[in-house]
């Protein structure tokens, strides 16, 4: 099965709450692009950009949804993620709340949240902002990618009701340079830091005012193709 033949039994919104709380860690002073790849209804997106210039792209498998996204402003493609196409390194912002599943196949079973970041981070421009939403557990299969292409990454619990009810975390950072080379030795600790997080049991929780912040860097507007079939 590919990837997107099960995106639209796993759709687990974010927490209104959360995605303002998590709106505090950013700072945006200019205009940018930003992309939520599996934007649902766009409610979160929605609070996550309030208050920023910021152009919102989504991509949303059911039709249902995709219509509620373009009714809170979100330039919607109703269709798979796996579908779509975009100039690489084009988004400042890319919030990633994926389907929380297996992706099944005939070779090999990996999980659907490292298989869409595999996808879409790409397509963040270096400096650009990652806010990754996923149940702690699968902190570990994504550390790797996120040592590799991720700097000054940052791991909180969240604590609304529904959060808790899936483990979610929040896993922020701001994406490497294409050619930038990590030690093996720091790389090495970044996986392992990632791997010990994604079992500690008092894992840090996002606050109402967090202290770090992001900062979203420029970026021009982006044109998102979709190559599959048409939905029906």
């Amino acid at each position: 099965m590919r990837p997107h033949g099960k995106t639209k039994l796993g759709f687990f919104p974010l927490p209104v709450l959360e995605a303002e709380r998590l709106r505090h860690c950013l700072a945006a002073n200019s205009e940018f692009s930003s992309l939520d790849p599996c934007v649902g209804d766009g409610v979160a997106f929605a609070h996550l950009t309030q208050g920023t210039q910021a152009r919102r792209y989504g991509v949303e498998i059911d039709a249902y949804r995709a219509q509620q996204a373009r009714d809170q402003g979100i330039e919607t493609l109703q269709g798979s993620i796996f579908d779509i196409r975009s100039p690489a390194e084009s988004f400042s912002l890319l919030y990633l709340n994926p389907p929380y599943d297996l992706e099944t196949g005939a070779t090999n079973n990996q999980r659907l949240e490292l298989v869409f970041l595999e996808h879409t981070y790409r397509w963040l421009k270096p400096g650009g902002v990652l806010v990754f939403i996923i149940p702690q557990p699968q902190l570990r299969v994504c550390a790797r990618i996120l040592s590799e292409h991720f700097a000054d990454v940052s791991v909180y619990r969240l604590k609304e009701p529904a959060s808790v009810q899936y483990k979610q975390i929040a896993v922020l950072g701001v994406r490497r340079k294409r050619h930038q080379h990590v030690r093996d030795s720091l790389l090495l600790d970044s996986v392992r830091w990632l791997e010990h997080l994604a079992v500690k049991s008092d894992l840090e929780p996002l606050g109402e005012r967090p202290s770090i912040g992001y900062e979203i860097p420029a970026s021009g507007p982006v044109t998102l193709v979709h190559t599959g079939i048409p939905p029906g």
